[in-house]
Parts: C-alpha cells; sequence; structure tokens
C-alpha cells in the first residue's frame, strides 16, 4: 500500500470551505481532549470562552482591539507575498513604527498644534516601518540576499533597540523604573467609538485593506506586483524594473506594519512601553497564509487569529493556566489549521498493490 499526496487540477471556493470545516472541527475535538488533559470540562470551558468573547462588553471590545494590528500585520504580509517576496519582518517594523512615532511625540508633543500631532505621528511610523523594511528589499534587490533570513533577523535587533531606549534615555522618571515613556498629550490619542476601548485604528486598518486591494487588481502598478510573482521572466521582459519594484514592496510592506504600531500606541497605551507587541508581526504572517495573500481575505483570518488571542486570556484568567499551557493551546489550533491547509491544494491518495 502506497499513500501520496496528489495536486488537484482545479481549487474551488466550496472545496476550501470544506477543508476549513475539517479543521475547525478537528480543532475542537484535539482541543476537548487538551482541556480533559489539564483537568478542564470541555464544555464549560467552551460555554466561558463564547460569552466572554462575545456576550461580554469587554469580550467583544477586546476582540477588536486585538484585531486593529493582526489587520495591518496581516496585511503587510501579504503585500510583499503577492510579489513572492517573504517579509518575515513585521514584528521589528512594527517596532520601528513605534519608535519613529515616539521620537517625534517626545520632543514634539507640545510644540505641534494638536490637530496635526497626530496625523504627523502616523506619517513617522509608516516611515519607521517602511525604511526598516527597506532594509532586506534592497539587500535582495541589490546583491540577492535571502529576505526572509535578513528580515527575521531584523526583528531582533528592532526590538533590543527599543529596549535600550525604553530602559535607558526614553523612561520616564516617574515611572519606578518602568521601561515606559512618558505618556502623550491627549492629542496624539486616537478617538474611542464611544465610551469602548475599541479605537479608529480599526476604520483605518479597514481603509488600508480597500485601498491595497484596490491598488493590486485596479492599477497598472498592482498588475506589474502581481505579475512579478506569478512570472519574473515575463515581467522582466515586459520591461518591469523587478530591483526598484523589490525594494518598493518592502517599504510599502513595512510602512503598514510600521503603523500598526501607531495603532497599538496611539490607540491603547498613549505611551511605547516594553513588549508593546504581543507578537502581533509574528502572527501577520498566519494571517497572510490563512487569506491566501489576498487583503481582504485578511480580514476573516485577522478575526479568526484574534478570537484565538482572546480565548487564550480568558482561559488563563478563568482557570489560572500557565502561559505555557496557553502557549500550548494556541500552538494546536494554529498547526491543526495550517496543517490541513494543503488539502486545499492536494488530495490524499492511497494506492493498493496486489502480491
Amino acid at each position: 500500500m502506497q499513500i501520496f499526496l496528489e495536486k488537484r487540477v482545479n481549487t474551488t471556493s466550496k472545496g476550501r470551505a470544506l477543508v476549513l470545516s475539517a479543521a475547525l472541527f478537528l480543532v475542537l475535538l484535539i482541543s476537548w481532549f487538551f482541556f480533559l488533559a489539564v483537568g478542564i470540562d470541555p464544555l464549560a470551558a467552551y460555554n466561558i470562552i463564547g460569552e466572554e468573547i462575545f456576550l461580554t462588553n469587554y469580550g467583544w471590545q477586546d476582540l477588536m482591539v486585538k484585531m486593529t494590528p493582526l489587520l495591518f500585520t496581516g496585511l503587510a504580509v501579504a503585500l510583499a507575498a503577492q510579489m513572492r517576496q517573504w517579509n518575515i519582518g513585521a514584528e521589528g517594523q512594527f517596532h520601528m513604527g513605534t519608535f519613529a512615532m515616539t521620537w517625534f511625540a517626545l520632543h514634539f508633543d507640545d510644540i505641534v498644534p494638536g490637530s496635526m500631532l497626530i496625523i504627523i505621528m502616523l506619517i513617522m511610523a509608516a516611515i519607521g516601518g517602511g525604511l526598516w523594511g527597506c532594509i532586506p528589499g534592497f539587500l535582495k534587490a541589490r546583491f540577492g540576499v535571502n529576505e526572509i533570513i535578513t528580515s527575521l533577523l531584523l526583528n531582533y535587533v528592532a526590538a533590543a533597540w527599543i529596549d535600550h531606549l525604553l530602559f535607558g534615555a526614553w523612561r520616564d522618571p516617574g515611572s519606578n523604573n518602568f521601561p515606559i515613556t512618558r505618556e502623550f498629550s491627549a492629542a496624539s490619542q486616537l478617538p474611542t467609538f464611544g465610551n469602548t476601548s475599541v479605537h479608529a485604528g480599526l476604520i483605518l486598518a479597514f481603509i488600508f485593506v480597500v485601498i491595497t486591494a484596490w491598488i493590486l487588481w485596479k492599477t497598472q502598478l498592482g498588475f506589474k506586483i502581481r505579475l512579478t510573482g506569478d512570472n519574473p521572466e515575463a515581467a522582466r521582459y515586459a520591461g518591469v524594473n523587478i530591483r526598484t519594484l523589490t525594494i518598493l514592496i518592502f517599504a510599502a510592506s513595512g510602512a503598514i506594519a510600521g503603523i500598526a504600531g501607531f495603532s497599538e500606541v496611539t490607540g491603547i497605551h498613549y505611551r511605547l512601553q516594553q513588549n508593546i507587541s504581543i507578537g502581533y508581526g509574528y502572527t501577520g504572517i498566519i494571517i497572510a497564509w490563512l487569506a491566501k495573500n489576498h487583503p481582504l481575505g485578511v480580514i476573516i483570518s485577522a478575526f479568526f487569529m484574534s478570537i484565538i488571542f482572546v480565548s487564550a486570556e480568558v482561559l488563563q484568567i478563568e482557570y489560572g493556566l500557565p502561559i505555557s499551557i496557553v502557549f500550548l493551546y494556541q500552538g494546536i489550533i494554529l498547526f491543526t489549521v495550517l496543517g490541513t491547509d494543503i488539502f486545499t491544494e492536494y488530495r490524499l491518495r492511497i494506492t493498493r498493490f496486489l502480491v
């Protein structure tokens, strides 16, 4: 007997929906045994997760808050992937976006008029993330250096640089030695919806998703990006400057990830602090993968991932689970969903040999 994967001739939306449904069922099944293994009643856990996320004010607000940076980082990775460029550095670009906007806020908070401050901070975050994204883009375009390695390693450089500033020159003297900056003025804070914690960054994220989709499918630049991703030789023959486009796509991807940092700082914390990202940049890679690198698909993927984030928090709070168990729970879900995704492109074939 031989078991192997066979490439599907056609992939349909119905087939993808069937695979996703099977993956979600498998998630519930594996999670059931996970809860039993840690001494939790599975039905009670599902009930608490559902109630806390969807039936409480804090739950759905936290869901939207988590979804905001995930939309940006997922979109950043998906945009680069449209050109078959793998930006694994959204985490670092997120941090460098917070660095650039925080530098501006700390130096010009009391000088720039309130109406202009938040706009310039947004631009600074885009510049910070974009320039950081240009580094792997330039190295790939000019020297052919693998962008996966460079963009990944730059994440650690960016995080270390932020820590250096927070433990040094930028630390608030009145913070009892906590690694945080002073709080920014009210003019630098994104407006919220009513008395909720959901802020305008969510609307900004949806706007960027729509704009990115429009550029990719309705403009000449978008056609060049997709053509280069599908067939670099054909793009080169058509006169596309692939080197310049590579740097441009990494700059745009980094800028979007930088704006994710802007939304987190100005929408939630109102200051820069250590561990400002809880893995939003790395999670953006998974979101883009689940969305098949389509900007509109990022919305659904980001919503799904935000549910995982919040449900893990609920388990930690309600049952006092250690963070390692929470990470294990997240890993089970992600491994199951990503692992079954292969069956959208391949089918399992079993061949029996007669002796």
